[in-house]
């Protein structure tokens, strides 16, 4: 099939701005601004915050969507809040003006981070109505899983060389002045990588809306109120709760219980990356064939026991070059091979589920519902965590659990059951039949080298 100039300026732009600006966020919501936040004194509350605001902020798409679905406006508010949401981390480094070993130091960061991630989420919901536009149907599940597996490899090889940085300024200052200074400095770069994924945004070409809704609250409601709404709602919203108890639990865990430096920490994101980078176009072209709730149960298959591998894991583990248990490499392995498969088809069967004028409301309310019960997830696990405390264990059958390894044993148990839901959800009808694999591949190739495909005669 062939891709219209325009729209493979488009696509290939799409991968330009997702590269940098994964850079910028595996900073600013990964491992190294969890770093920060251990170096700050963070607690497992804390921690539950700072990795479940990205989750609360979604709620602030509806009223985004409420805009973008009634005026024709997706791209200036899209410029306008990721504008806002990326330069306001250039507030952090006005740490060094707080008290050493104040409490309000974390407390601030937790604050840039929910406005940031708040703002933001109006943004990626301006971005989603405006890209979803442009993909062709026959090649989105390709195409999507192509493009995520490029900005995973970009993005954490940034993520390498900024733990390198970070763990040799640890090495040098140990957990004093000098290292909180260098992680300042790595939020202070990513800022400039944000503003190189902004400028892919602005050279993006949109198509203009049609068939505007003005209806507000009600256009929002449209789609998700429809039977087969209700019913990806509720099991999306359920897995987000399940998956939102272990949020806030992993980094205290790598960082501290299984002693593992930030090196480490992106070794492991970069094992799973491999994984991911392989079995994302897999996923993305089995979706295009069998269907995307078909790929969902396999993807639900294969995460819903990982938590299971920490529960188990002791201080007599072995160790994998001594920079990891191999649980945790485990961990790593199945995540990249299974969460592609849950992830890539969410956004599909979306993008099928609603036309067009409605499909940022559709987008912002399942977003937001998520999004909040996946926060009250991570605060749950945080506050079981802060309850049990440190040092103490709590006795069920064999098992001692501790403060990070029940939060673990409870979202493993509640990914079981609430993945169950995925059975009620019908596959929308598809509106174009799925080209060949070869078709889709040579598709996707020519639009990211630039050059037009023209089928043989």
């Amino acid at each position: 099939m062939r891709v219209p100039p325009q729209i493979a300026l488009a696509l290939r732009l799409s991968i330009f701005e997702g590269a940098v600006f994964g850079i910028y966020w595996n900073i600013v919501a990964g491992v190294i601004i969890n770093g920060l936040a251990l170096a700050l004194g963070a607690q497992p509350l804390h921690f539950a915050i700072l990795n479940g605001v990205p989750l609360l902020s979604q709620v602030f798409a509806l009223p985004a969507a409420i805009l973008i679905q009634s005026h024709d406006v997706r791209k200036p508010f899209t410029l306008i809040c990721e504008g806002i949401a990326r330069t306001v981390w250039l507030l952090v480094p006005l740490l060094v003006f707080f008290a050493p070993g104040s409490t309000a130091r974390i407390w601030f960061v937790l604050a840039i981070a929910a406005f940031s991630h708040a703002i933001h989420a109006g943004g990626a919901i301006g971005w989603t109505s405006w890209i979803s536009d442009l993909i062709p149907e026959q090649i989105r599940g390709f195409y999507f899983g192509a493009r995520n597996a490029i900005i995973g490899l970009v993005a954490t090889i940034g993520l390498t060389v900024a733990s390198s940085y970070a763990d040799r300024a640890k090495e040098t200052y140990g957990q004093g002045p000098g290292y909180l200074r260098a992680l300042l400095l790595l939020v202070a770069i990513s800022v400039i990588f944000a503003a190189a994924s902004w400028l892919g945004l602005l050279f993006q070409p949109v198509r203009k809306m049609r068939n505007l809704e003005d209806t507000g609250w009600k256009a929002i409601w449209q789609t998700l109120t429809t039977p087969n709404g209700r019913k990806i709602a509720l099991a999306w919203v359920s897995f987000a709760y399940a998956t939102g108890i272990t949020t806030g639990i992993f980094m205290p865990y790598f960082l501290e219980r299984a002693r593992m430096s930030l090196m480490a920490v992106t070794i492991y994101v970069w094992v799973a990356l491999t994984i991911s980078t392989f079995f994302s176009p897999v996923w993305g072209r089995l979706s295009d064939r069998i269907g995307y709730r078909n790929v969902m149960v396999i993807g639900w298959l294969g995460v819903f026991w990982q938590p299971l591998l920490f529960v188990f894991t002791t201080d007599s583990t072995p160790r994998i070059f001594d920079l990891m248990p191999w649980t945790v490499l485990a961990d790593a392995i199945a995540g990249g091979a299974f969460w592609p498969a849950w992830y890539l088809p969410q956004t599909n069967l979306l993008i099928a589920q609603a036309p067009s004028r409605t499909r940022a409301g559709l987008f912002a309310a399942v977003a937001a519902l998520t999004g909040l019960t996946g926060f009250i997830g991570a605060a749950t696990g945080g506050l079981i965590a802060n309850a049990i405390g440190e040092g103490h264990t709590i006795q069920l059958g064999i098992m001692a659990l501790d403060d990070l390894k029940l939060p673990m044993l409870l979202g493993s148990g509640l990914r079981l059951a609430t993945g169950c839901l995925i059975f009620l959800i019908r596959e929308p009808e598809r509106r174009a039949a799925p080209v060949t694999g070869s078709e889709a591949f040579i598709t996707v190739w020519s639009v990211l080298i630039g050059k037009p495909y023209r089928p043989a005669r």
